[in-house]
């Protein structure tokens, strides 16, 4: 500057000018290329190469020609969303040029901001979208570099509204140890399947419940990107195009769910891996890759995906290994469709739904034929929805959903069967679910068993009822869920540990009713409880003791306890007896070896059967004597005498009954001796509350049979 204060040069300069990570660290100057060039900056200039690190006092060391008379271009065009453009020009450009509105023109869409990042990058929006799909063009005028050359130039662009699946997740490292060949750095490539170049700025990479936003990227079409954590980028270079990203986040080894979310947050694509699809023992122990048969298939999941065959381990950044055309041509159905509440049924379909065919005309209930008032979709993959109507359902009940052939999976296939039905279920009550067999003393190496009948004329829900024991102070242990099936009148349930085992060891027409759990409550060999809840209401109790079992049997090891009648007494001991030896001491699934419907009787006392043949061959095992009394509180005294007039056992000795009562007797002696074949007579002494005695006689005939 001279005395008159006249600006004779101005150097505006960046540690970008140095073009060398290394000399921008220090102890290197900057250098003028071309000292006649006085109007270019950062083009003209760059650190030195003198091996001092500067030329002071002398020419400078990359001196030469370098007068710009060429006019800037447009080095990059970015398409950043639906309406927003980034422009990266070649040199920089005047402020002026690049903030006027009437630089730049787009048929029909006018600009509405204009943001300089630098003096060689500027963001453009627009009044309105782009045009889906259809190259437009740019035309940029008078935009005039440092040393007056001026850019006209028409730029073409494509935007691309993204849609899912256009980006698919085609390549997982989720377990990188040992390995086999490729860097020890879990990895997630993408591949681009459509027509167009995708942007990724801004995207969501999401792995379980930690999110990480993707720094700017694009990928081109038919193209893949490996996405990796920031210090495995350097290694990954040489397979192809990579974005490090920040936080990468651990995949799970075992299983875990991997999405990919637009800007917009919209699921692009979503893939929840196992560990069985390596479909090898071996490779699923570290080193392989999971890689996706055929990037077109994003309908299933584990159908479409299987370990690296590659020699390496993996592909990252190309074609696949295992890649091959497995279109899916299998039509959707539905695994479930079940009533969740009064008035909303829960559907799980086969595999993700396309969001068109998700409207409310496409859902009919019948027989009523009226539509849902609402949809909700359930889960992220779009195979789970609820459907909710406007009236309650009627309870134990059957319905039938009809479906629209517009129901289509992402593949375009419709539904073969468009007609379920499904039952409405009635509300549970104690006593509508019973305690029906009982299996707590089994075989060495065997499982305990536990068999439910549903006696009522409801339609039960069993996802509400629950298995439990009883400690010592009657609280209730080891609550177990059993099942989320639906127990229709006079349907078994058999809840087990091993239903493999059960089959082994016991005769079943009815494996169909087997549930198997992880854990069954605890149940002790020789005495216990067997209790049934639901949403903490009692449904049944049973108080079992190894006593009650047939006292003549060598073992009760692997002998269950049945129930006469399921609509019995439950803690009444005599409606409960061991199962029949000769169809092998269990009736696991089907109708109890012992049971017996018996009928009332309008007699004060009878006795059934009048001739019993106590062989545990399940018929006709006890002499069952019945009260049907008044009223509660009389007192029994039951004794059996011989045809001799000789007292061969004392049954009870004032027994306080209930008005509806029984007892039983065995066949055996006071001696637990088994009695002879012959006559006997049953002599039984009532007291009523009030004091009266009653005395009544009966006759019975213990049998068997004659070797």
């Amino acid at each position: 500057m001279c005395s008159e204060k006249i600006v004779i040069d101005q150097v505006s300069y960046s540690d970008s000018w140095y073009k060398s990570d290394e000399k921008s660290n220090g102890g290197w100057s900057f250098e003028r290329i071309d000292p006649l060039n006085a109007c270019s900056t950062n083009g003209n200039w760059s650190a030195s190469k003198s091996e001092t690190g500067g030329t002071p006092g002398k020419e400078n060391s990359i001196h030469g020609n370098n007068i710009d008379n060429l006019a800037p271009a447009v080095s990059h065009l970015r398409v950043l969303s639906k309406n927003h453009l980034s422009i990266e020009l070649s040199e920089q450009i005047d402020t002026f040029s690049l903030l006027s509105f009437q630089n730049y023109s787009l048929a029909d869409n006018p600009v509405s901001t204009i943001t300089v990042e630098t003096p060689m990058i500027v963001h453009l929006e627009f009044a309105n979208s782009f045009e889906d799909g259809h190259e437009q063009q740019l035309n940029i005028t008078s935009l005039q570099d440092e040393c007056g050359n001026v850019l006209d130039t028409v730029v073409s662009f494509i935007w691309y509204e993204v849609h899912s699946n256009d980006v698919v997740i085609n390549e997982i490292m989720v377990d990188e140890t040992p390995s086999v060949g490729l860097p020890e750095y879990e990895f997630i490539e993408l591949y681009n399947s459509s027509e167009y170049p995708i942007s990724i700025e801004n995207w969501i990479l999401k792995a379980g419940e930690k999110e990480t936003v993707l720094a700017t990227g694009t990928i081109p079409a038919k193209a893949y990107l490996i996405l990796c954590s920031n210090s495995a980028v350097e290694e990954f270079t040489s397979f192809g195009d990579v974005l490090g990203v920040s936080s990468f986040p651990r995949l799970k080894n075992s299983g875990g769910t991997i999405e990919i979310q637009s800007a917009e947050k919209i699921v692009i694509d979503q893939v929840s891996y196992s560990d069985s699809w390596y479909k090898s023992d071996e490779k699923s122990n570290g080193g392989w890759s999971l890689e996706r048969i055929d990037p077109a298939n994003t309908s299933w999941q584990a159908n479409n995906w299987k370990a690296s065959e590659n020699e390496l381990g993996g592909t990252p950044g190309k074609v696949n290994s295992i890649y091959s055309v497995n279109q899916d041509l299998i039509a959707p159905g539905i695994e479930s469709c079940r009533c969740i509440s009064s008035n909303c049924l829960k559907l799980v379909f086969s595999e993700p739904i396309e969001n068109r065919g998700l409207v409310l005309s496409n859902f009919q209930l019948s027989p009523d034929l009226v539509y849902p008032k609402e949809l909700i979709q359930s889960d992220l993959a779009g195979k789970e929805f609820q459907l909710i109507f406007n009236e309650d359902f009627v309870r134990n009940s059957q319905c039938q959903l009809i479906l629209s052939d517009e129901i289509k999976d992402l593949a375009g296939n419709s539904m073969i069967t468009k007609e379920f039905e499904f039952w409405v279920p009635g509300i549970v009550t104690k006593g509508d679910l019973v305690i029906n067999e009982v299996l707590f003393n089994p075989y060495p190496d065997g499982s305990d068993y536990v068999e439910i009948v549903n006696v009522s004329e409801k339609v039960i829900d069993l996802s509400s009822i629950k298995l439990a024991a009883r400690t010592d102070n009657f609280e209730l242990d080891n609550e177990v869920s059993i099942s989320d099936k639906y127990l229709l009148p006079n349907e078994y349930i058999l809840v087990t540990e091993d239903t493999l085992n059960v089959q082994q060891n016991y005769f079943t027409s009815n494996p169909d009713v087997f549930c198997q759990v992880k854990s069954l409550p605890s149940f002790s060999d020789d005495a216990g409880r067997v209790v049934l809840i639901s949403n903490n209401e009692l449904i049944d109790d049973f108080a079992y003791n190894e006593n009650m079992h047939f006292e003549l049997l060598a073992s009760v090891e692997g002998v269950s306890l049945e129930r006469i009648n399921p609509k019995g007494e439950t803690n009444s001991k005599s409606n409960w007896q061991s199962a029949a030896q000769n169809i092998g001491f269990g009736t696991p699934g089907i109708q109890n070896s012992v049971y017996n419907d018996l009928s009332s009787s309008n007699s004060e006392i009878s006795l059934s059967p009048k001739i019993f043949t106590p062989d545990n061959d399940g018929f006709d095992d006890r002499l069952l004597i019945t009260f049907n009394l008044e009223m509660d509180g009389y007192l029994a005294s039951v004794r059996i005498y011989n045809s001799m007039g000789i007292e061969i056992r004392k049954l009870a000795n004032n027994l306080n009954l209930a008005n509806e009562d029984s007892l039983f007797w065995d066949g055996l002696t006071s001696q637990k001796e088994r009695a002879s074949i012959g006559i006997y007579l049953v002599y039984i002494e009532l007291f009523s509350p009030d004091g009266k005695r009653k005395i009544f006689k009966e006759s019975c005939v213990l049998g068997g049979k004659f070797n």
